[in-house]
């Protein structure tokens, strides 16, 4: 039985398929975590792309600058887990770009 059958884990982060939060996902999915991915609209397609990889995946909108889409997505997390969360993953990031 994998290690995390059952569990239900929320993934900030995911930007693409170099993320930190991208190889977090992959691993919880590998021993059996179910999985949301958020997404800033911006990256939304990346996002989708990702998580079609790890079936039963879903992804939701949210700007972590934003109380407003956090109480969201924690709203729509509760809804499709049925109240239920065991893992929370913040890897939300941002570097500039060098000159």
């Amino acid at each position: 039985m994998p290690l995390l059958e059952g569990k239900k884990a929320l993934i900030f982060g995911v930007a693409n398929h170099r993320s930190i939060a991208w190889s977090i996902a992959q691993s919880l999915a590998g021993e059996g975590a179910q999985l949301i991915l958020t997404y800033q609209e911006r990256m939304e397609k990346y996002v989708r792309e990702l998580a079609a990889k790890i079936p039963g995946t879903e992804v939701i909108p949210c700007d972590v600058q934003s109380d407003e889409d956090l109480d969201n997505a924690f709203a729509k997390t509760g809804e499709i887990f049925g109240g239920n969360l065991d893992i929370l993953i913040h890897a939300v990031a941002f570097a500039p770009l060098r000159s």
